[in-house]
């Protein structure tokens, strides 16, 4: 009997990612978004905070640290929620808190709005 190679081709492997369930679609979806919120605004944050709130380098590379902190702490703890209420609840519940927090960051005009946003 002929055996069967080590890794699948391409086509193979989209046909079985469009034979997953709906609901792992709907992880994946949540978790890209996750993901592109949290890379996309590293690119840019930076510069947005210094141009529009008037934050000196120094201010903002504390800021920006304290962030870095809090994200590991949340991260930690957002593994834990992931095995007390599973994958799918956490991923739309960060999502939404990601959303309000960068509305924040959009929209609020002081400081308070931007430490409450990107912590």
């Amino acid at each position: 009997s002929r055996s069967r190679p080590a890794f699948i081709s391409g086509y193979e492997s989209i046909v079985r990612f469009l034979l997953l369930p709906r609901q792992a679609g709907v992880v994946l979806l949540l978790e890209f978004l996750n993901s592109f919120r949290s890379f996309g605004l590293r690119i840019v944050i930076y510069n947005y905070i210094t141009n529009e709130y008037g934050i000196t380098d120094t201010q903002a590379g504390k800021i920006l640290g304290i962030k870095g902190v809090v994200d590991i702490i949340f991260g930690l703890l957002g593994s834990i929620l992931v095995d007390i209420m599973g994958v799918r609840k956490v991923s739309v519940l960060a999502l939404s808190i990601a959303m309000i927090g960068r509305t924040l960051v959009a929209f609020g005009r002081n400081r308070m709005s931007l430490f409450f946003a990107l912590y």
